[in-house]
């Protein structure tokens, strides 16, 4: 039997409002730095299948809350520099900024068996400016894990301005995100090259 704490977790998570799944548009070009990263980290970028979809919605929510937590908890928070020859993005550094978070949560569940199209980075425009989160994709639509919540929150929940995302077609394409992008999407998702 589990404990209490796991329990009242089990009964949040059965009891959250279904999210719904981000409406993809027209392609958009790929951040700078995802494209250094998939040179540096190119299996990390191969379109690849998994389990996901055999997960009951519980069961994903509680992986994803647990590599959200995890992964939040291992990365020491630091302002790295958006350089475009300097910056880059890193899979389970000591410090890091949110790209790195994001790209670290992603390889996480792609080792789990996730496959690649449920698993997809965004970009988002923050309060702070640019920021990068991942999006998971489980059998009710799209949860958010970000660096700036401990919570994993569907994506139509949060305060953030949507500018775009890879594609579930082919991890290596960019989409815009339909309805969610401000004006100048372009100028704002520049702040994470």
């Amino acid at each position: 039997m589990g404990s209490t704490a796991s329990l009242a977790a089990s009964v949040e998570r059965e009891s959250r409002s279904p999210a719904t799944l981000v409406a993809e548009a027209r392609n958009v070009l790929a951040p700078l730095q995802f494209v250094k990263f998939c040179m540096n980290y190119p299996t990390e970028c191969e379109a690849r299948s998994g389990e996901e979809p055999t997960l009951s919605r519980v069961e994903a929510l509680a992986a994803l809350e647990e590599v959200n937590s995890r992964v939040n908890r291992s990365i020491a928070p630091t302002v790295k520099s958006n350089e475009p020859l300097v910056a880059r993005w890193t899979i389970g550094p000591a410090a890091g900024d949110c790209n790195d978070y994001a790209v670290t949560k992603r390889h996480e569940l792609l080792a789990m068996g996730w496959p690649s199209s449920a698993l997809r980075l965004a970009v988002v425009f923050a309060p702070e400016g640019g920021h990068l989160v991942l999006v998971a994709r489980v059998k009710d639509g799209d949860y958010v894990l970000d660096n700036l919540s401990q919570t994993v929150r569907p994506w139509n929940e949060t305060s953030y301005a949507w500018v775009s995302i890879e594609s579930t077609v082919n991890p290596k394409f960019w989409v815009a995100v339909n309805g969610r992008s401000p004006q100048g999407a372009a100028q704002k998702s520049a702040a994470l090259d």
